[in-house]
C-alpha cells in the first residue's frame, strides 16, 4: 500500500496544502485536475525531485520522503519520456535493473513477458532516435516496470499520440495491468483514458482534493457541481427540495419552476426538505418516446413535452438539444446511432421525453 499523508508544497506562487492519497497494492490510480493545478509537482515530490514542506510518503511500511530517489523503489515516466539516446531499446529497458544491482538472470523471464505484452521484441537493438512516438512510449513504460517498483508514476503517458496509436497503447496498458498488477499513480487530462484504465481516482483542484472514489463514483456520481463542471458534464441545474414521499421513496425537486420526481437514492446524502442542491441530468439516460408506443410504468414519473432545437452528429452518437414546452428547462440528450435512425428526428419537431430514474444525480 502507498500512502501520501499531509503533503504540503510551497513553490513560488503555487500552494498545495495537506494532500492525502492512499493507493492499494495493484491499483491503477488516476490523479485528475485542471492544467496548472500541480499534478506533475505531486509526482515529482513522490519520486524525490521536489522536496515538500511537510508530509509523509509511505511505500509499504517505509517512510521514503527523506530518501534519495534511487532508494524509494519508485519508477517515474515523465512526459518527455527521458529515454537515453546513446542506449539501445534493450539497454534502456534494463537500465533500472542494473542501476539497482538486481540480477538480470533472475528478472529475465519477467522482462521477457513485459517485452512480449508490449510488442517491442523487434525493436531491442534500435536506438530511440529511430523509434516512432508510440514505440518510445512503450519503451519508457517498460523501463519503468522492469525493476519491479513498488509504485510506478506516469505523467500524461499517452499524450501527443495519434488516436489509432493511442487506442492501441491504451489496450496494451490495460493488458499489462491485468497481467502484472503493478501499482500505478497516473496524471492525465484524458477522461476517456482515466475511465478505461483507472480503478480509483482523485480529483484535485485549487491545491486541494475535491473527490476520491472509484471511476464510476467520480464520473457518474460527482460530489459537487465544481467536479461535474471540470469533468465536462452538462445538464447542470440549481434546484430545491420541495417535498418527500416516503411511501414511494421519492422526492419532489424544483428547477426553474419545473417540478421533477426523483428517487431518494439519487444523491450522496439524504435529500432534506427546503435544501438547495445542484441537479445533474445524465444525457445518455434520457429517452425520446416514440409516438404511439406504450410507455413503461417506471418511466411515467417524469415525462416532459417540448421540441428539438438542434441535433449534432458526434460520430458514435447524436446529441439532441431539447427544450421543455414552457421554455423553463433546456438540456442535451445523447442518443446512440441505432436508436437515432429509428426516431425520425429533426430540428423543430415536437417530442415527448422520459427522464429515467437513472438520469438524475443530486449534488451537495
Amino acid at each position: 500500500m502507498i500512502r501520501i499523508e499531509g503533503l504540503t508544497i510551497f513553490l513560488k506562487t503555487f500552494r498545495l496544502m495537506d494532500l492525502h492519497i492512499q493507493i492499494e497494492e495493484g491499483e491503477f490510480h488516476f490523479l485528475l485536475g485542471p492544467t496548472g493545478s500541480g499534478k506533475t509537482l505531486i509526482l515529482e515530490s513522490v519520486i524525490g525531485l521536489v522536496r515538500p514542506k511537510t508530509g509523509r510518503i509511505r511505500v509499504g511500511e517505509r517512510e521514503v520522503q527523506n530518501m534519495p530517489p534511487e532508494q524509494r523503489e519508485i519508477s517515474y515516466v515523465p512526459q518527455d519520456l527521458a529515454l537515453f539516446p546513446h542506449l539501445t531499446v534493450r539497454e534502456n529497458i534494463l537500465y533500472g535493473i542494473k542501476a539497482k544491482n538486481q540480477s538480470l538472470t533472475t528478472g529475465a523471464e519477467y522482462v521477457g513477458s513485459l517485452i512480449q505484452v508490449m510488442k517491442v521484441g523487434h525493436l531491442l537493438e534500435r536506438y530511440p532516435a529511430h523509434l516512432s512516438g508510440g514505440e518510445k512510449k512503450r519503451v519508457a513504460l517498460l523501463r519503468g516496470l522492469a525493476p519491479k517498483p513498488k509504485l510506478l508514476l506516469l505523467d500524461e503517458p499517452l499524450s501527443g499520440l495519434d488516436p489509432s496509436i493511442k487506442f492501441e497503447i491504451q489496450q496494451l496498458l490495460k493488458t499489462l495491468h491485468v497481467s502484472f498488477r503493478p501499482t500505478v499513480l497516473c496524471v492525465s487530462h484524458d477522461f476517456e483514458e482515466a475511465f478505461l484504465l483507472g480503478d480509483k481516482m482523485t480529483v484535485f483542484m485549487d491545491g486541494a482534493v475535491e473527490q476520491v472514489g472509484k471511476r464510476e463514483d467520480v464520473f457518474l456520481r460527482p460530489r459537487t457541481k465544481k467536479v461535474a463542471q471540470f469533468l465536462g458534464l452538462r445538464n447542470l441545474y440549481a434546484g430545491k427540495i420541495l417535498t418527500k414521499d416516503d411511501r414511494f421513496e421519492r422526492t419532489l425537486l424544483g428547477i426553474n419552476n419545473l417540478h421533477l420526481s426523483i428517487p431518494n437514492r439519487a444523491g450522496h446524502s439524504d435529500l432534506e426538505m427546503g435544501r438547495k442542491v445542484d441537479l445533474y441530468i445524465r444525457p445518455e439516460e434520457v429517452m425520446i418516446l416514440r409516438e404511439g408506443k406504450p410507455v413503461k410504468e417506471s418511466l411515467k414519473w417524469n415525462i416532459l413535452k417540448g421540441k428539438i432545437l438542434d441535433i449534432a452528429d458526434r460520430g458514435r452518437h447524436h446529441l439532441v438539444i431539447f427544450q421543455e414546452k414552457t421554455e423553463r428547462v433546456l438540456f442535451e440528450i445523447s442518443i446512440p446511432n441505432y436508436a437515432y435512425r429509428n426516431l425520425d428526428l429533426s430540428a423543430g419537431k415536437h417530442v415527448n421525453v422520459a427522464l429515467r430514474d437513472e438520469s438524475f444525480w443530486v449534488m451537495e
